[in-house]
């Protein structure tokens, strides 16, 4: 980032507009440039001005708190970057032209303004504005809007801005000087290292939540039930069975259908035979509806032959009965125009007689009628001349009276004036004395005026002089007892100096004995929590021993139930085996009427049939065997229970193992870190003793440095009340002697005013200074009014001597020009009169007319010409439209005579032929050709294409119904051998049995998939389980090394290792500044040590530095600040605000070289310094120069 230009108006002490241009010598090649000026002229206003055009903030105001009130009576906020507008205006600006890091050239606009621009009127919001001049494009014009584009382009925040371009007087030595929090905000803020106290939170979490997420999985797992393998085996020889007997009815459905099937197409064969039939019925009936149609359409055909001859014939008899009415309108339309015609031809010839007369009239007279036009013609010219120059004669009579009137007024005004002047010089008589001061009378009154203003605030600040240098006098003297007592500044200073380091080391004493002890409450914490533990895992520990018992005992009865399950299997499988060859055999002997070997009965039912006996010894040993199987389950899902609570409780006694083990290293860190940190602080723990022993000893010595930082304390106020107390001596006795001095020389500036007054007035001067200076500035300023009032009435009188000249000139001028205006209206006058003479005798000889006006005869004569023509082209007009419309109407009557006699001949042709034609048919009679010829060909070619269409849709109804009949015939004989409600049972059975079947089917697959979901499920959460345990291990690891609830431990370590790089780009600039310190951070944490390598490498306290080396040391800080804050933005200017004056000569010369070599970089410094050495090395230079009631004006020097 590069600073172009700066443009301000009215910004605090900076009245009117100001701009600098760092691109226009000498800025532009300068290097290094100084801003001069006196305490409170303006000089950090150029730097406030660059802040409120970027940022809308002013660095100087953002500690401030209260209100102020403004010039309206409104409250204003005192950090306000309002109050910056300076009182008395109404209007104010800060305008920067900068190079942004797309190398493009930005102005950057912050305006603000009153109501109507009064210096009394309300504020209004501030105008903010934002422009590429590189593209000539309008950015954003909006407060917010600028704002995010200014970040945006330049990607700094007004806070690392203060950091890497300005650094403003607050911020040189605020971080040297910075507590450890506050070191670390500052910090954690240009690093953008509160992320790491993110992390470190995170991390914390993560690990929670990991386990939070183990422990329900375990939850989960446990209560997954799984199948045994003798279960899922019999499950799926059940499935296998039941997928079987489903093909065999699918199978049998098929064949059912089939059959169905051919019923169905049997009963739609029929409905179609039926509506076929129905449908060749309808159309057999339309078509015997069409027979009239028929015959009609035979007569057509018939009719065919003569049809044109009779439409002719009916054509022409239609046109003759049109024609005949058009005949006769015609004729009398034709009559009425004859008449006309006849008429209007007597007009015509008539005018055109008229008109012949006054043409011979006008030719033989041609020449004289050419004369008298021209003469009316000159007649007129001279007339319009004649008019003009009467005209003008009344308009210069009218001009020369006003010019006698303004000759008298002109007259009186130079008298009027002449008074005047002799009573000025009266009254500038009576101030003669003044007369040497009369060539800059106005510089003198505005020097006296300051004089009094200036003077004026002296003795309300001073009052009474004399008094004055006496209280000034008695301040000198208290000082001197004050430094007697306490010794000067310099010596309070290094007391302070002192003070503070031993109150930093006890405040730091008393930081790490809190820290020590939020650790020992951490420790005791985690120590009880170890002790809870230690205690679970003995319970839990009982817990798993008696449930490994009993998930032992649990197997040991499941196993024997198995055994016990198998072996009567067996006993039953041996049992159906003997009993079926027994009974068998027994069977085939039993003979009738013989007794059985077993009962004795003679009568043997069951010899054929055994089914019941069979099936009550099957039903007897199923029940054995699905009693042994329940016993089986109940068993295996007992241990399978028992095993889940045994997994459950030796996953929480590993957890809790785990977490003892982790909690007995912290212990020992913490013990070690506790001790390290106590033993620092020579203050030795026993952790043997009771928590409350060590609480008491951390309590007592934390009470100790409380009362000894107390006593530091008591004893830097009491030093600080002396200091300032000296230095509000200092200041006052320094503020009377710099008042009285500059009264002094504002007597001096008014000297030759005094040398002008009598003695007794110069008397009165030194008596009453201000009174006397306001008589004689009333007396110079009256003086001054009438020396202008003397000069304005002979400039005037000059003024009127020259206008009276001119109006005498112009009054000669009119009256030779009336003269001559008078003769020329006579002779336009006399040529008038003799043109109209000779027009008079021309026209007499033309109509023997006697007291004739030529001019009227000539106008008659032009009208009556006029009028005669246009009555012949009218009458002309009107004939020849009668005779185009007479020979029109008359050729239309015979073209419509003769189209009449032509069609009344065809007719007669046409009417005989017809009559032949009629001799030749007797069937047809006139009536039936008039009725044939009506229907048209379209309506014939209907009548053909209805009947084409019944006879067709006959013939397709017949053959559809054929194909049908054939169709059934062909089915019938494919009959199946049952009948429709025998197979509609059989389909009923066959599907209630699907249903049945597919039930049990389907409770099969959902007991199997089930179980392949469970096991799905377990080996999912154990993956997941293994995974979450392996993270669980990593975040443990990273959670122990940096993570904790507030993110605090990770932070720490980011700003630590922030901080070491900051040291090292500062130890990089120091280098340059002072070989003799070398900046380092103190182990585990942010404060700040020196090392002085003068002292054999002593590391001392920041605090131990003198002014001057405070201040090298915190340049070198201040210049890595900006390195850091600028990140990769190539920043080209540096503004330095004061600072420099706690530096001796050396340490001065060492900061200039360094600012050298800053320029060398491609930086441009501008530094604000009151130094004298400085101003000396530095040619090219910014004065603000103060002009008085508060107002201060810049002038590049170089």
């Amino acid at each position: 980032m590069k600073i172009l230009s700066i443009r301000i108006k009215n910004l605090a002490s900076l009245a009117g507009e100001h701009f600098i241009d760092f691109e226009s010598e000498p800025l532009a090649n300068a290097g290094l440039i100084a801003i001069i000026g006196k305490t409170g002229a303006g000089k950090s206003t150029i730097l406030d001005a660059m802040c409120l055009a970027l940022f809308n903030q002013v660095p100087r105001l953002k500690g401030s708190d209260g209100k102020l009130v403004d010039v309206d009576g409104s409250e204003l906020l005192a950090n306000s970057p309002l109050t910056v507008l300076r009182r008395g205006t109404g209007h104010g600006f800060a305008e920067l032209v900068f190079v942004a890091q797309d190398q493009k050239h930005y102005l950057a606009r912050w305006e603000i303004k009153r109501a109507r621009e009064s210096a009394t009127g309300k504020l209004q919001s501030v105008q903010r504005h934002l422009k590429c001049l590189t593209d000539g494009v309008v950015i954003a014009d909006k407060a917010k809007a600028v704002e995010a584009s200014i970040l945006k382009i330049t990607q700094l925040s007004f806070e690392q801005f203060t950091r890497a371009v300005l650094l403003a007087q607050s911020e040189v030595t605020a971080f040297l000087k910075a507590r450890d929090n506050e070191r670390g905000a500052l910090l954690e803020y240009l690093t953008n290292s509160n992320i790491f106290a993110k992390i470190g939170e995170i991390a914390f979490r993560k690990t929670a939540d990991i386990e939070k997420e183990r422990k329900k999985l375990e939850e989960m797992i446990g209560h997954i039930d799984i199948l045994s393998d003798e279960a899922i085996a019999e499950l799926n020889q059940q499935f296998k069975i039941a997928t079987s007997e489903y093909k065999k009815l699918e199978t049998e459905k098929t064949h059912l259908s089939k059959q169905q099937l051919w019923f169905e197409e049997n009963q739609k064969l029929e409905n179609q035979i039926s509506d076929k039939q129905k449908n060749y019925d309808h159309q057999f009936f339309v078509q015997q509806q069409l027979t009239p149609e028929r015959q009609k359409l035979n007569r057509l055909e018939a009719f065919s032959n003569i049809r044109p001859t009779v439409f002719q014939q009916a054509q022409l008899v239609k046109a003759q009965q049109q024609l005949a009415p058009q005949i006769q309108q015609l004729q009398n339309s034709f009559d009425v125009v004859s008449k006309q015609f006849y008429d209007e031809e007597q007009h015509y010839k008539k005018a055109d007689t008229e008109l012949k007369v006054l043409q011979d009239f006008e030719f033989t007279h041609a020449e004289a009628l050419k004369q008298v036009r021209s003469c009316i013609q000159e007649r007129d010219f001279i007339g319009a001349e004649f008019n003009k120059l009467k005209t003008r004669c009344l308009e210069l009579d009218a001009q020369q009276h006003p010019l006698n009137v303004q000759k008298q007024n002109i007259e009186l005004d130079i008298s009027r004036l002449f008074d005047q002047q002799k009573a000025i010089q009266k009254q500038l008589s009576e101030t003669e004395k003044f007369s040497p001061l009369d060539q800059s009378i106005h510089a003198h009154i505005q020097q006296l005026q300051q004089f009094i203003t200036q003077y004026q605030t002296i003795e309300q600040s001073l009052g009474d002089l004399t008094q004055a240098q006496s209280k000034c006098a008695e301040d000198q003297l208290k000082l001197d007892q004050l430094q007697t007592e306490f010794g000067s500044v310099t010596q309070i200073e290094q007391q302070l100096l002192q003070l503070n380091t031993e109150r930093e080391l006890k405040i730091s004493q008393l930081n790490q004995l809190d820290l020590a002890q939020q650790k020992l409450k951490q420790y005791f914490e985690l120590y009880a929590d170890v002790s809870n533990h230690q205690t679970k895992l003995q319970t839990f520990s009982s817990q798993v021993l008696e449930l490994n018992q009993a998930s032992t005992q649990a197997e040991k009865t499941f196993e024997t139930a198995k055994n016990e399950r198998v072996q009567l299997q067996e006993i039953l499988q041996k049992q159906r085996l003997l009993h079926a060859e027994n009974i068998e055999q027994l069977r085939n002997n039993l003979v009738a009427d013989v007794p059985c070997l077993v009962c004795g009965s003679t009568s043997h039912p069951y010899k054929n049939d055994d089914s019941q006996v069979s099936k009550a010894l099957f039903e007897l040993q199923q029940q054995q065997e699905q009693h042994a199987i329940k016993k089986e389950q109940e068993n295996f899902q007992r241990w399978q229970m028992a095993q889940q609570q045994v997994t459950k409780a030796q996953s929480e006694v590993d957890q809790l193992k785990n977490s003892i083990q982790s909690n007995l290293e912290k212990l020992e860190v913490q013990q070690n870190e506790i001790a390290q940190q106590c033993s620092n602080l020579q203050i030795q723990i026993n952790f043997e003793q009771s928590a409350h022993d060590i609480e008491k000893q951390a309590l007592e010595a934390l009470t100790q440095f409380k009362n000894e930082k107390q006593a530091l304390e008591d004893q830097l106020t009491k030093l600080n009340q002396v200091l300032k107390d000296q230095h509000t001596l200092a200041q006052q006795i320094q503020s009377i002697q710099y008042q009285l001095n500059n009264a002094q020389n504002l007597q001096q500036h008014v000297q030759h005013v005094v040398a002008c007054l009598s003695e007794a007035e110069q008397q009165q001067w030194t008596t009453h200074t201000t009174a006397q200076a306001k008589v004689v500035l009333t007396a110079l300023s009256n003086r001054a009014q009438h020396l202008t009032s003397l000069d304005k009435l002979a400039k005037n009188q000059d003024d009127l001597h020259q206008t009276l000249t001119l109006v005498s000139t112009n009054q000669n001028n009119l009256t030779k020009l009336i003269s001559e205006t008078i003769h020329a209206r006579d002779q336009a006058y006399a040529r008038g009169q003799q043109n109209t003479q000779i027009a008079t005798q021309l026209i007499q000889q033309m109509t023997d007319l006697m007291e004739i006006k030529p001019h009227e005869w000539l106008l008659h004569h032009d009208a009556d010409r006029q009028q005669k023509q246009q009555v012949y082209q009218q009458q002309k007009q009107s004939f020849e439209l009668l005779r185009i419309d007479f020979e029109r109407q008359q050729s239309d009557l015979k073209q419509l005579t003769s189209r009449q006699a032509e069609h009344q001949k065809t007719i007669d042709q046409l009417n005989v032929e017809i009559e032949n034609w009629l001799k030749a048919h007797q069937n047809f009679t006139t009536q039936d050709l008039n009725d044939l010829v009506q229907i048209s060909s379209t309506q014939e070619q209907e009548i053909r294409t209805q009947l084409q269409n019944a006879e067709r849709l006959v013939n397709e109804s017949a053959s559809a119904l054929k194909t049908l009949q054939e169709q059934q015939t062909a089915h019938l004989s494919q009959h199946p051998n049952i009948e429709l409600n025998v197979l509609t049972q059989q389909i009923k059975d066959n599907l209630e049995a699907l249903t049945a079947q597919s039930e049990v089917l389907d409770k099969l697959k959902v007991d199997l998939a089930r179980h392949q979901d469970n096991l799905d499920k377990q080996a999912k959460f154990a993956d997941q389980i293994q995974n979450i345990q392996q993270q669980e291990h990593r975040w443990g690891k990273i959670s122990g090394l940096m993570g904790d609830a507030n993110g605090k431990k990770f932070r720490d370590y980011a700003q630590q290792y922030n901080l070491d790089i900051l040291v090292e780009h500062a130890n990089q600039q120091l280098a340059m500044l002072s070989q003799r310190y070398t900046l380092k951070r103190l182990d585990h944490s942010l404060s700040l040590a020196i090392v002085d390598h003068d002292m054999d490498g002593e590391t001392r306290s920041v605090s131990s530095l003198s002014g001057g080396e405070s201040f090298l040391t915190a340049l070198a800080l201040s210049l890595a600040i900006a390195n850091m804050a600028s990140g990769s933005m190539k920043i080209e200017s540096l503004f330095i605000d004061e600072g420099f004056g706690t530096l001796d000569a050396s340490s001065l010369y060492m900061v200039m070289n360094a600012l050298d070599q800053l320029q060398s970089q491609g930086r441009k410094v501008v530094l604000i310094s009151h130094i004298q050495e400085m101003h000396e090395r530095i040619p090219v230079q910014i004065q603000v120069k103060p002009l008085g009631a508060g107002a201060s004006t810049i002038q590049v020097v170089g």
